[in-house]
């Protein structure tokens, strides 16, 4: 039987490396495809094997890393073909979201859409990914979950959830100035056309989300300039 303080010091060094990982990995100090090795992770955080594995299943889960069997733990590399794909499927949903609700929204759906507008406006000053991602994707949600369509719901989340972790990885939200990319325009944009019941405006304004969100994305450029090792990363929080 395992003492419950074991197991509460296990919980607990889990969340260290977990939370530790996850930095590393979001501050852009490992690169995508890094290998993550459980000996130099277990030496740099002065943890044991079974904390770095439960943290690297819990990566795995997000999408963050990947195992692959008898080669190891690897942060998430997806091609950038993966990555369009990604974004052409998620086009097509919202504007199967857009055809289906334009005519029928609520006023106070829009007006819950206006709130998240001003949300992820806060996320620029805090420069948190992490929540301007969650925000960013309730925006989307409230649009979905307004259609009633069940598959079309799930669908859409899972999509959001994907590209997220393709943002968490290559979007440029920590080197721009936000202040002028003004990237909640496009979402304003968006509530403007719904409120005009204007369907055409919409489906272009939905096409130019969807190649401004590639275009914050630095999926085209070298990850060269990250030069940190696994053990520097680590070191370096």
């Amino acid at each position: 039987m395992v003492h419950r303080d074991t197991w509460n010091e296990k919980q607990s060094m889990t969340r260290v490396v977990y939370r530790d990982l996850k930095e590393a990995i979001l501050f852009r100090k490992i690169a995508p495809g890094t290998q993550l090795v459980e000996q130099s992770i277990g030496k740099d955080l002065n943890v044991s094997r079974t904390p770095i594995r439960n943290a690297m299943k819990r990566l795995n889960e997000e999408g963050l890393v990947q195992m692959i069997p008898n080669r190891g733990a690897f942060v998430v590399q997806p091609t950038v073909e993966e990555i369009r794909q990604a974004f052409h499927m998620r086009r097509q949903l919202e504007k199967m979201t857009a055809e289906l609700i334009c005519t029928t929204i609520h006023e106070q759906q829009i007006e819950k859409l206006e709130a998240w507008i001003a949300y992820e406006k806060e996320t620029y000053q805090t420069r948190d990914i992490l929540q301007y991602l969650e925000v960013n994707k309730q925006f989307h949600m409230t649009l979905v979950n307004e259609t009633g369509h069940p598959f079309l719901i799930d669908f859409t989340e899972r999509m959001l959830d994907q590209i997220n972790v393709y943002l968490m990885l290559y979007d440029v939200f920590y080197d721009e100035n936000l202040d002028e990319k003004k990237r909640f325009k496009e979402h304003e944009w968006i509530v403007e056309a719904l409120r005009n019941r204007d369907l055409s405006r919409l489906l272009e304004l939905i096409d130019k989300h969807m190649e401004e969100s590639l275009a914050y994305m630095s999926i085209d450029s070298s990850d060269a300039s990250i030069d940190f090792s696994l053990e520097d990363a680590l070191k370096s929080l």
